[in-house]
This record gives C-alpha cells, sequence and structure tokens, in this order.
C-alpha cells in the first residue's frame, strides 16, 4: 500500500491507497514545524490502525512538502520505521506535466501534484483552488500545461491578522451567517471575511478563464474547500482529497515507468 503525505504550513494531510482512487482512510493534523520522527510516527500508526496489517503494509511512501524541516523528519521517519525510501516529489520532476512559468523551482510541489490529478480527474483546461494558509489557484491550459496562477493570502490567515492588528475585535468562528449585511460585530465580520472570500474567488476566476481562453472545471480542494466552495457561483467540484490523488497519481507513474 501507499502512503501519501502532504505537509502544508497549516496542516499535515495523509492518505493510505492501495490500486483505488480513493483512499481506505486520511488524517488532517496541524503542522508543528519542531515534531520529531516518534511524533510523525505516533500520527502514522493512528492513521494505520483502520489498514489491514498496520505499518506493515506500508510499502511505498510519496511526499509533497513546504516545510522544509518536516520534509527531513519525515524522510528520517520513513527510512527508520517504514524501512523504505519516500519519494519527495518537486517541480523540477519529471511528472510528464510541462510546466510553463518563468522558473519552475519556485512552484511549491503541492501545487504541481494539484495540477497533474486536476488533469488526470477533471481534464483541461481547469483551474484548482486550494483554500489552505494561502488561496492558490493553480492554471492548466486547454494543451494541458501547468501555466502559473495567483496566491492570495488565506481566510483564516486574513481572519487572525485582523484579529491580532485590530484591539476591538474579537476572533469569531467561521460559518456563515443567515445574511450579507450584519447586525452586529460578530456576524458582520463572519459575512465579510466568508462572503468575501467567495466572491474574490469567483473575480478571480472570471479573469483565469477570460486569460486561459475557454472554459474548463474549477476544483476546489484544501481545509476550507467544503465551507467556501459551495457558495461560489465558479466552481464546479469539490475534492478535499485531491492533492492525496496527485501524489497516489505521481506512485502510479514512477512504478510504470520502473516497470513495478
Amino acid at each position: 500500500m501507499l502512503l501519501a503525505v502532504d505537509i502544508g504550513n497549516t496542516n499535515i494531510t495523509m492518505g493510505v491507497f492501495d490500486e483505488g482512487v480513493r483512499p481506505h482512510a486520511t488524517l488532517r493534523a496541524g503542522t508543528r514545524r519542531d515534531a520529531t520522527s516518534d511524533e510523525l510516527s505516533l500520527l502514522v500508526t493512528h492513521l494505520v490502525r483502520r489498514v489491514p496489517r498496520g505499518t506493515d503494509a506500508i510499502s511505498r511512501t510519496v511526499l509533497c512538502s513546504v516545510v522544509p524541516s518536516l520534509t527531513r523528519t519525515f524522510d528520517e521517519f520513513v527510512r527508520h520505521e517504514l524501512r523504505h525510501e519516500p519519494v519527495v516529489v518537486s517541480a523540477t520532476m519529471d511528472l510528464g506535466l510541462p510546466v510553463a512559468v518563468d522558473d519552475p523551482r519556485e512552484v511549491g510541489a503541492d501545487r504541481i501534484v494539484n495540477a497533474l490529478a486536476a488533469r488526470e480527474l477533471f481534464g483541461v483546461p481547469s483551474v484548482v483552488v486550494d483554500l489552505g494558509t494561502a488561496t492558490n489557484f493553480d492554471c492548466l491550459d486547454p494543451e494541458g500545461r501547468y501555466v502559473g496562477g495567483v496566491i492570495v493570502p488565506g481566510v483564516e490567515t486574513s481572519a487572525e491578522d485582523l484579529f491580532r492588528r485590530a484591539a476591538r475585535l474579537t476572533k469569531v468562528d467561521l460559518s456563515f451567517p443567515d445574511r450579507v449585511i450584519g447586525r452586529n460585530t460578530r456576524d458582520c465580520l463572519r459575512s465579510g471575511i466568508l462572503f468575501g472570500a467567495a466572491g474574490m474567488i469567483d473575480a478571480l476566476l472570471d479573469g483565469v478563464w477570460a486569460e486561459l481562453g475557454g472554459r474548463g472545471r474549477t476544483v476546489a480542494t484544501g481545509g476550507l474547500a467544503e465551507l467556501i466552495a459551495p457558495r461560489c457561483r465558479r466552481v464546479d467540484d469539490v475534492d478535499p482529497d485531491l492533492t492525496l490523488k496527485g501524489l497516489l497519481l505521481v506512485d502510479r507513474l514512477r512504478r510504470a515507468r520502473e516497470g513495478a
């Protein structure tokens, strides 16, 4: 079985796959940059409790990460505890996905993996909206090339900065109010944060699709996708496991090339 791991700035997401496109089990935990190999082991052990034979069933690991310190720690864990060498995805790997940007080394591995999954599952042209620490738009043109995207401060990131800077504004839960016009400070904030995010996404997608020169599928992923994407007029699909599915595709590609 395959262990797919996406290490983001806010969350670590893991999934266990066999040959199917749907994971047997998934886990999402907060990212701690100082996590030890033993602490990562506890997360993996908790995940694979739902898989027959536990960690003994894991024969391969594919990893994408935007946190270098945790990349090294997870690499150490996989080598020592799971007893195989992990595949660490980078934008410069040959994944059969042309990266038509100024410098491919600048593109986060998670963005390439998302684009790979979108191409396979939704066709081209397509756009991925990843609602995490940042809200990333990743774009595939009609020829199937990754052509760049947009990076916006994430919904929670922006909200936390507002609460920190404004002395009289207290933190609110992120749930949509019943109406756009708030009648109290709490609902004013919730409306602005969430309806504002949905409107921003739609406005940017209008511009993205105009520049791509055709209309395809837009898929949302990331921690807030299931909350915000249904309020967006321009988002067609929601797949919270899109990055993990992209890592599965990386594994399949490498195994096919190696004849495994």
